[in-house]
């Protein structure tokens, strides 16, 4: 494994993740600039997208990503066949496949177990459900690159192994109100800030302009702030996503929003994090 591939086990840099090439394979444009916007504030060091998979596979040849993010439909050649066509390159070497290993996270608003089913049989690495945030994004970059699956070439399967169950910790939002909150150490703390500081910078880049996609975005990274900072009981960082989320809720419509009310309240939430854990005085 390469040094650029190993990132640290708690959070993401820009310097961790500034020798990656990735590949974004959508055929909505809203969906390919978020997610474009996101791995770049991340600190992503290339990011390349095509609008099929057909496209993709031009890509795949000249660029040689690092990881590929593709949409599961899409015309002419979907998620799914190029997936199967990546894969494929292990069995019939195709010239235009330099690495039929190479990581594939399926970005899907499918929830059914009979498509995730098919999709793992094509050779898919992770999932990331739509509607997504950028935690979701960067999480599947650090699990597939720090935790490699061993790649079987069998007449049955070829892919990732799926014989090792690998969990991430939940990061959505609180869905019952006797939900626990969780008691964190320093290193906890610390890990919940780095999470909310990537997030908040991509968030930055994306609101010179208020759409429905990206103000839709901001609600939902904001109900995952409030839920990550509570359960570190990082209070300020709670009231002040708390604060933004009621806003977007009262404004509902993005040609209403203030992006100077937007970009206050980001901030805001930025200088909070910069104050040393549990500071009352200067959070306040």
């Amino acid at each position: 494994m390469s040094d650029r591939r190993r990132l640290p086990s708690s959070s993401l840099t820009p310097g961790d993740l500034s020798g990656l090439k990735i590949l974004v394979v959508d055929d909505h444009s809203n969906t390919v600039r978020l997610i474009g916007d996101v791995l770049r504030a991340a600190g992503v060091g290339e990011v390349h997208t095509a609008s099929d998979g057909l496209k993709a596979r031009e890509v795949l040849y000249h660029r040689q990503p690092d990881l590929i993010f593709t949409d599961a439909r899409m015309p002419f050649m979907d998620g799914m066949e190029l997936t199967r066509s990546i894969r494929r390159a292990a069995v019939i070497p195709d010239p235009r496949v330099p690495n039929p290993e190479v990581p594939i996270v399926m970005v899907t608003s499918e929830r059914s177990a009979g498509h995730v089913h098919r999709a793992r049989l094509a050779g898919v690495n992770e999932f990331v459900i739509k509607p997504f945030t950028p935690a979701a994004l960067l999480s599947r970059i650090q699990l597939v690159l720090t935790k490699p699956r061993p790649f079987i070439v069998s007449e049955v399967y070829v892919g990732p192994c799926r014989r090792r169950r690998l969990e991430l910790n939940y990061s959505g939002p609180m869905r019952r109100g006797e939900d626990p909150v969780e008691v964190a150490d320093s290193g906890g703390r610390a890990e919940a800030r780095d999470t909310i500081r990537v997030e908040l910078d991509a968030m930055r880049r994306m609101i010179s302009a208020v759409d429905r996609p990206t103000l839709q975005m901001i609600h939902r990274v904001m109900q995952h702030t409030v839920f990550r900072a509570r359960q570190v009981r990082d209070k300020a960082v709670e009231w002040a996503a708390v604060a933004l989320v009621e806003y977007v809720d009262a404004v509902g419509l993005p040609e209403l929003c203030d992006i100077k009310i937007i970009e206050g309240h980001f901030t805001t939430i930025a200088n909070l994090l910069g104050t040393e854990d549990l500071d009352a005085l200067a959070a306040a």
